[in-house]
């Protein structure tokens, strides 16, 4: 049985905390996962794990070996990538991450770059939270914040701001807000995996505002829906809330107040030995990008006159 195949297997389980866990991740049966832990303990004269019909968890020779173990790993990943630099053209698996948000955005360009490099492949996996690319084993991920690791390398591809929308019909029987503070007394749909939390800060010219109202959910899908059917105001991405827009079946308001423009961003965890299949997908993202969101100066053209109370732009940096 083959060494490096045990290793792989027994960093898995400790990382998942379960042999079925590591077996559904690495694609085999459980009994593969528990025949090569046996090899392994066996090859080493030594128990690395103690288990129970709950939980899995290293000895303390387990948990040493794991740290020699998982350093292995990340040799061999970088000698793997270094191979996968010096080529022109991408192989093997890309394994990205992207924000919730951003999934339906850049579909497009997985289909394309799949199409153009027929001996890559993609895994995406969309997140609310922001993820460890060493433990989770991500080549790539797009945000559309800033990352609070400052240790990742960020790359800025474009730009967006915030809408506030709501469907006509919930204002059939109420006025439409006419500055933001209106907000307060009106039903708010409110997005719980947004790193505003449970405030707003998206105008440029007022402090965050509270929402309040009777939804709230990780997914822009029901955020749009729930807000067609009339059931409050909704706060989106330019992009997310583009086609519903265009389509009549979202209004935007507060036009006269401009939002704050915040970052679409690629991430990764080193600067040096990018693989290649990595490199070009963020580069499409980026030409991509550049093609479909708005550019900020024709949009600010096209909006009314800021409130007389207007600041200067802030921005965030990327």
């Amino acid at each position: 049985m083959d060494r490096f195949d045990q290793i792989t297997t027994f960093v898995r389980v400790v990382e998942l905390g379960g042999l079925s866990a590591a077996a559904r991740d690495l694609g085999v049966a459980p009994s593969v996962v528990t025949s090569q832990l046996q090899a392994l303990e066996q090859r080493l004269g030594a128990r690395l794990l103690n288990r129970n019909t709950r939980h899995v968890k290293p000895t303390d020779v387990g948990q040493a070996y794991y740290q020699h173990c998982v350093d292995v790993l990340r040799r061999f990943e970088q000698a793997d990538s270094l191979v996968e630099c010096m080529q022109a053209t991408p192989r093997g698996v890309l394994r990205v991450n992207v924000s919730i948000p951003i999934g339906d955005l850049i579909t497009p360009v997985i289909a394309d770059y799949t199409a153009q490099f027929a001996d890559v492949s993609v895994k995406m996996i969309s997140t609310g939270r922001e993820v460890d690319f060493i433990e989770e084993q991500f080549d790539v991920s797009i945000r559309h914040a800033m990352p609070d690791n400052p240790n990742l390398i960020v790359r800025k591809l474009a730009e967006y701001d915030y809408v506030v929308c709501a469907s006509p019909k919930y204002f059939e029987n109420r006025p439409q807000p006419r500055t933001p503070d209106d907000l307060a007394g009106l039903n708010c749909i409110v997005y719980s995996d947004s790193k505003l939390g449970d405030r707003w800060s998206i105008f440029q010219t007022h402090e965050a505002i509270t929402p309040r109202g009777n939804l709230q959910t990780n997914s822009p899908m029901v955020l749009i829906k729930a807000a067609e059917n009339g059931q409050g105001i909704v706060v989106l991405p330019c992009f997310t809330a583009a086609q519903a827009l265009a389509e009549g079946r979202l209004v935007q308001l507060l036009k006269n107040y401009p939002t704050v423009v915040y970052p679409i961003v690629a991430i990764h965890p080193h600067r040096g030995l990018v693989p290649t299949r990595a490199a070009v997908f963020i580069d499409m993202v980026a030409k991509y990008l550049r093609n479909v969101l708005p550019d900020r100066n024709e949009l600010q053209k096209l909006r009314e006159q800021p409130a007389p109370s207007a600041r200067p732009r802030r921005q965030i940096r990327a």
